[in-house]
């Protein structure tokens, strides 16, 4: 993971650091951005951030200071060292910027690779494995791969825990159909569909009877029956 950090400030290194911070001059002071151009990028604690990262693309900052901002404020946001914003509002900011096209998007997409990977090989993961998910779902992305992941690395135990929390405590059926209840997801968006369609379209139930064919350890099996029972309720 330090290595992708590093090789994403490598990729912003010559995005130009902004002269000032505009916002609204009933929300914030005309020098409170002072302090942030003051410093190295990579000195800037959660705590210096924290308001402006709450505020940014809306009443304080724009697109071109974000461009700036933006490694140090995924960084942070991925080790959920805001105390708010939450993760899942700095994510979905980089959606509303467009980072897709920016020319740092293989350095963003191998820090959202590491960011998973990282969240599956602990547990409890900080933040949360639910978090993290509706988090790189805030990136309008393509989660698949992230999914497939997932679905392969349930004969590790930290997977397999995250896997049966999640659907134990954040999904739910309604008359039939699933819903996720983490407070952050855009029921509506692709990203959305393409988890629900992974839990409960048969992707996460093929990936569960592959890993009980590859362990015999009890406690493991049992609960790869409980993840499967709450996948297919019936």
């Amino acid at each position: 993971m330090a290595a992708v950090v590093d090789g994403l400030y490598a990729a912003f290194a010559d995005v130009p650091r902004p002269v000032d911070l505009e916002g609204c001059p009933c929300c914030v002071d005309p020098d409170e951005g002072r302090p942030l151009l003051a410093r190295p990028l990579r000195a800037l604690s959660a705590a210096d951030l924290s308001r402006y990262a709450t505020k940014v693309l809306n009443t304080w900052g724009g697109p071109e200071d974000f461009h700036y901002f933006a490694p140090r404020l995924l960084e942070l946001a991925a080790d959920d060292a805001f105390g708010w914003p939450d993760p899942e509002i700095v994510f979905m900011k980089f959606s509303r910027v467009g980072w897709q096209d920016w020319p740092q998007r293989d350095a963003i997409a191998a820090f959202l690779n590491a960011f998973w990977t990282r969240t599956l090989d602990d547990f409890p993961a900080c933040p949360s494995v639910d978090t993290a998910l509706c988090s790189l779902a805030g990136m309008d992305t393509d989660m698949r791969p992230w999914l497939d992941e997932w679905g392969g690395a349930l004969t590790s135990l930290p997977a397999a825990r995250h896997l049966h929390e999640f659907v134990t405590e954040k999904l739910i059926w309604r008359r039939g159909r699933p819903r996720l209840i983490h407070g952050f997801w855009d029921t509506s968006s692709r990203s959305y569909e393409q988890v629900i369609e992974w839990l409960t379209g048969g992707p996460a139930t093929a990936a569960v009877s592959a890993a009980f064919a590859r362990t015999e350890d009890e406690a493991a099996l049992e609960r790869l029956m409980e993840i499967e029972s709450q996948l297919s309720p019936s």
